[in-house]
């Protein structure tokens, strides 16, 4: 049963979420609180799955509410209603909730940001992990590309096409500007897939407000990570992935789909090394001492592998399901069900494809053939890998 806290400062807003939300009794334990204070007795009386905050609200506000939360209940999903704060304020707050959803909410919006949060952050059986992404406020970017985003953004003659190529070749960076373009406060009426598509349909102005007065980006520095892990070179293979998917699919919406998500689907790595480094470091070089597969070993200490660590973050920043799934299940898309090769198998098969014998941070992945077998492309993809050209599917 998964256990929700909703809070506002409003008696009648209480009550008015109650009774629309009956249905979910069964299924939800759902307690409400009045206000800030009233919330934290709640909290120190007994843990939620869920908190769910209204933002204006007399003393402490919901931003203010919500980042107590995340310093002592990390494993907590946080949602944030707001019917009043302007994009800015929006932008400052989003390192501290997961989702940002406008007041009044579509109650149906609520009911699967609950429920899809609660079901991916999985406090119980996985409480380091939990942790760490509860606490994660952000992800670093590289100092090189982040300092020649800021350069571009001061330029007279930057547009969407500039700034996008400097932000699709950082994971960080990609994964915040995906996280704004899909989040319902800023009115998006569609699933946005692509780094283009997103500062199209945000503007750049809220671009600069992220990255030069609210700092929603940040220049990796002074961030304790295991000895021998390079994000620049995490980095250089992530795009390889994204470009070798670009060649791999005929449809325009999977290529979109396909290249965000490989530019993601190893932002697991990054979240470990930031947030479990010791562990990060002990399981890789069982990895490379052993020859076994790195997932396998992260999902025997860990409870899960970096994949689907990166998919949980991303799904609860409210990224579109295609792109989650593509990185979720990189390493093993059968599990994935898809009966097609479209954005998760280009991701599988490019991962593989990339890999660098030069590079010794990088492990060897091996082809799911009995996947692609199922697709119908076995040949095809052992063709590539044999040297062969690639062409669009």
């Amino acid at each position: 049963m998964i256990k929700v806290l909703f809070v506002d400062d409003e008696t009648d807003v209480l009550e008015g979420l109650e009774n629309r939300l009956h249905s979910r009794a069964g299924r939800w334990q759902m307690r409400f609180a009045l206000g800030a204070d009233a919330a934290i007795k709640e909290l120190r009386r007994e843990a939620v799955d869920v908190v769910v905050s209204d933002m204006r609200m007399p003393g402490m506000d919901g931003g203010q509410l919500l980042d107590w939360v995340r310093e002592r209940h990390p494993e907590t999903v946080r949602i944030l209603l707001s019917g009043q704060t302007g994009p800015d304020g929006a932008i400052k707050l989003m390192p501290v909730a997961h989702q940002l959803l406008t007041k009044p909410c579509d109650i149906e919006l609520l009911q699967r940001a609950i429920e899809c949060g609660a079901g991916l952050q999985g406090s119980r059986d996985r409480p380091a992990v939990a942790q760490v992404l509860g606490l994660l406020q952000g992800l670093p970017a590289l100092p090189r590309l982040y300092w020649d985003l800021v350069r571009e953004l001061d330029k007279p003659s930057a547009d969407s096409a500039s700034v996008a190529k400097i932000i699709e070749q950082d994971m960080a960076m990609t994964a915040r500007v995906l996280q704004m373009a899909n989040s319902a406060f800023f009115a998006s009426a569609r699933s946005v897939r692509s780094v283009r598509d997103a500062i199209t349909a945000l503007g750049l102005q809220a671009i600069r407000v992220a990255v030069l007065q609210q700092h929603l980006f940040r220049a990796m520095s002074d961030i304790a990570t295991p000895r021998g892990f390079s994000l620049e070179k995490l980095q250089t293979r992530s795009l390889h992935t994204a470009w070798l998917t670009s060649q791999m699919l005929a449809n325009a919406d999977e290529r979109k789909t396909a290249y965000s998500a490989a530019v993601l689907h190893d932002v697991g790595y990054l979240v470990l090394a930031v947030g479990l480094p010791e562990a990060s470091a002990r399981i890789r070089n069982r990895a490379r001492r052993t020859g076994e597969a790195l997932y396998r070993l992260e999902t025997e200490e860990l409870g899960c592998d970096h994949a689907q660590i990166g998919a949980r973050m991303l799904a609860l920043w409210g990224l579109p399901v295609p792109l989650v799934e593509a990185v979720a299940y990189h390493n093993e898309p059968m599990r994935s069900g898809d009966t097609r090769f479209g954005a998760t198998a280009a991701v599988h098969v490019a991962s593989v494809l990339s890999y660098d014998k030069s590079d010794s941070q990088s492990l060897p992945e091996q082809f799911d053939l009995d996947y692609l077998r199922h697709l119908g492309v076995e040949e095809t993809v052992l063709g590539w890998q044999a040297g062969k050209p690639i062409t669009r599917i």
